[in-house]
């Protein structure tokens, strides 16, 4: 583990633009972004001027500090004792507001929490029942200005962590066949991406088949694929915290004309968003772009808008237009991430199709990270 100074302060200087006089880090993505690696239960305050303050179990002390070679460690035994802890800290703050920064003549302070899908509810509850001195207010403004734009260590750890998901995409194209089951698929894929470097998924793993293939989100069951199933796969691995995101649809034995069309209309969509895939783009360009493929290909009634979303530390970062309507508005800018392909293509009650990979926002267009390649047909 070792302190990225320059993040921090950057991020200080977003605290004090938007008025918060603290960021309460609760999640792995933020505590690795700073700190280069992550534990069980991530807890940390950066203030808006001065040293960050880590949180941690007693037993969890002397080796902390050995790896961060801070002292700045606050511990405690039990839960309980860690909110009084984080309570104490911010009135410390609240008492005495960091350099540059003056308490608001109106209204409470403001403490930034990331509001992601990994942020337990009871915890940011039970913050604001504890920290009443303080408005608790979502950390986006801060730490998606920082997180958008990747740095190249970034990138080549998404190059890495997508190379891993072509591993296991590779084994479940080898596997495929009729009579095998989606748990069987992912058992052997898992094995795979963890000898690779993979630390674990970020979503789990994703194997629909028959008609579930029409599902929007995925699972694994033990149902057997049966002969003429599309079958599709998104795998997820991580490597250092980065989150890949690799899907292919598979059709066992030779496709219907009705599923070629499917498979043929989703690569024109991929290719065409692609093409606009820009700084400056807009997240409802790129599901305007997709919508016209489908209208042409006489699946208009089926496009779903979320063709792309933000992807880093987290599965789904800003743009996330599929969750948060108002990022449809976000441009895009360089070196940021995204992904192509993230909805379903589907045709309710029959079969749907699906083919995601992650690119980099570039002036020539969406560099993909690692190019896997689309085989449709299998056995």
């Amino acid at each position: 583990m070792k302190i990225n100074y320059d993040r921090i302060h950057r991020a200080q200087e977003l605290m004090k633009q938007e008025g918060m006089i603290g960021i309460m880090i609760m999640n792995h993505d933020d505590y690795r972004y700073f700190f280069g690696d992550t534990r069980s239960q991530p807890r940390a305050i950066i203030p808006a001027g001065g040293e960050p303050v880590f949180i941690s179990f007693r037993s969890e002390e002397p080796e902390l500090k050995a790896a961060l070679k801070s002292e700045n460690v606050k511990v405690f035994s039990h839960v309980g004792e860690q909110m009084s802890d984080v309570k104490k800290t911010f009135q410390e703050i609240f008492n005495g507001p960091p350099p540059g920064m003056q308490h608001p003549e109106q209204g409470k302070a403001k403490v930034g929490m990331q509001m992601w899908f990994h942020t337990p509810a009871f915890l940011v509850d039970l913050f604001r029942t504890i920290n009443k001195q303080v408005e608790l207010v979502s950390s986006d403004p801060v730490m998606d200005a920082l997180r958008m734009v990747k740095e190249p260590d970034e990138i080549e750890a998404l190059r890495k962590s997508q190379s891993i998901a072509a591993k296991g995409m590779e084994t479940i194209r080898e596997l495929i066949k009729s009579g095998i089951t989606g748990h069987e698929l992912a058992t052997e894929a898992m094995y795979v991406m963890m000898k690779n470097g993979a630390e674990g998924t970020s979503t789990p793993i994703h194997i629909n088949s028959g008609i579930r293939s029409c599902w929007v989100h995925g699972k694994v069951d033990h149902n057997k694929i049966e002969q003429g199933d599309l079958v599709v796969v998104d795998l997820t691995p991580e490597y250092k915290g980065y989150c890949a995101n690799l899907a292919r649809t598979f059709v066992v034995g030779e496709p219907t004309e009705q599923q070629e069309k499917l498979y043929q209309t989703y690569l024109q969509m991929k290719e065409g968003v692609r093409k606009i895939l820009k700084p400056g783009i807009r997240s409802l360009d790129l599901d305007k772009a997709s919508r016209e493929v489908c209208e042409e290909n006489g699946f208009g009634e089926y496009h779903l808008n979320g063709i792309s979303h933000g992807i880093g530390l987290r599965f789904e970062e800003t743009p996330a237009a599929t969750i948060i309507p108002p990022h449809r508005i976000i441009r895009l800018k360089e070196n940021m991430t995204v992904t192509i392909g993230h909805t379903i293509l589907a045709i309710p009650g029959l079969y749907g199709v699906r083919f995601e990979d992650v690119y980099r926002i570039t002036p020539l267009g969406g560099e993909i990270l690692y190019d896997y390649p689309i085989e449709f047909v299998i056995g």
